[in-house]
């Protein structure tokens, strides 16, 4: 078996090790870049307003979160109706949250999503 070496097969052989190479210095084509959505704590917040519309359910508090939420809210997605239901005991009791952590993963000034709240004494 012989390979010939006119032009188009010589092109289509540097093509080949041209994305060979490009590839194993990135890592492969099978290596996938992780994107991970930015994840921000705070503490120490008083209750300003709970709600529900619809099947949305959100919370305002009466100092700012460092990250610009829209319509300064954040929202409470319908599968964690317990931080709902725990944010809902603070504001009857008329208790502080102790700490707060949230998710905006269209940046600052988008949509915040809150991932866990903690009441304490």
């Amino acid at each position: 078996m012989s390979i010939r070496r006119d032009g188009a097969n010589l092109c289509l052989a540097k093509s080949i090790l041209f994305t060979a190479v490009a590839a194993a210095a990135i890592g492969g084509p099978t290596q996938l870049i992780a994107q991970t959505t930015p994840q921000f704590t705070e503490t120490d917040k008083g209750i300003k307003l709970i709600a529900a519309q619809g099947t949305d359910y959100y919370v305002n508090f009466h100092e700012p979160f460092a990250q610009q939420c829209i319509w300064d809210v954040a929202y409470i997605t319908s599968d964690k109706k317990g931080l709902y239901a725990t944010l809902m005991a603070a504001y009857l009791s008329g208790k502080r949250v102790h700490k707060i952590t949230y998710t905006q993963p269209g940046g600052n000034g988008s949509k915040c999503n809150l991932d866990q709240v903690e009441l304490a004494n």
